[in-house]
């Protein structure tokens, strides 16, 4: 049995990245320089960019965020809310203009334990596989799952429909991220979990709990996996289709 793979074609986005989050360097002959101030500043992360800015008290946001990150909570109708609010479900990212779900812990379609296998039928952008539909069949992994109806089944395909039938945010056209835009948001200053929980609650804080699909497929040779992040180290992972692996949707601001 073989498959040719397709040409890849993947979800359009802003372009627009992030900055690190990290506002400190690292101080001559040791050390760190926790005010990004000093020898051998000035070639370093923390000198440039908009968390620089930020630490400058130059940069104007629209929101509010840790360094130079720019968020603004929305309500259940996506609705702006002010950086105090205690109870929202999705967030703005007001640099990339995109808006993120945001994970709960109520037992509901987005809480935060749920994982799904990585399954997406469109032969445009899933690399030549289709992936994995039922995470092995046993349902145990996702809220709401039900054997008699595949629209339930815990995989990456059914949980967009899901919410997008639910219209989220007041909002019908949720997707996967692509690779680049799971990894805007990472926030390098934090230890341990590398996203900002004053935007991102729930995230889970475990390895192996913090992983995230992306929609990119790992390489066009092989057909069996897909990329991830790891919001625990920050770091990219490939991911066999049928891993029980964690989803945050997003879609574009209008």
């Amino acid at each position: 049995m073989s498959a040719t793979p397709k040409a890849l074609v993947l979800a359009a986005w802003t372009g627009i990245l992030n900055d690190t989050g990290i506002t400190w360097g690292g101080d001559f002959p040791s050390g760190n320089n926790a005010n990004c101030i000093g020898d051998n500043i000035a070639g370093q992360d923390c000198a440039h960019g908009w968390d620089a800015k930020a630490l400058a008290g130059t940069l104007s946001k629209v929101g509010a965020g840790s360094a130079g990150f720019d968020f603004t909570k929305l309500d259940v109708d996506g609705k702006p809310l002010p950086a105090s609010a205690q109870s929202w479900s999705c967030v703005q990212d007001n640099h990339t203009r995109l808006i993120w779900e945001v994970k709960t812990t109520a037992l509901d379609l987005h809480h935060k334990n749920d994982q799904y296998s990585w399954y997406n039928t469109d032969a445009n952008t899933n690399g030549g596989s289709s992936g994995d539909a039922n995470d092995g069949g046993d349902g145990s992994i996702c809220y709401g799952y039900n054997a008699l109806d595949s629209s339930t089944y815990c995989n990456t395909e059914a949980f967009v429909n899901r919410v997008n039938n639910k219209t989220l945010c007041g909002a019908s056209d949720w997707r996967m991220p692509n690779l680049s835009e799971l990894r805007s948001i990472l926030d390098y200053s934090h230890k341990g979990l590398s996203i900002d929980s004053a935007y991102f609650p729930n995230t889970p804080i475990l390895f192996w709990s913090s992983l995230f699909w992306s929609s990119v497929p790992y390489y066009l040779s092989d057909l069996n996996s897909a990329w991830g992040v790891n919001f625990y180290s920050g770091v990219n992972y490939d991911y066999n289709h049928y891993s029980r692996v964690g989803v945050r949707l997003v879609r574009n601001a209008q």
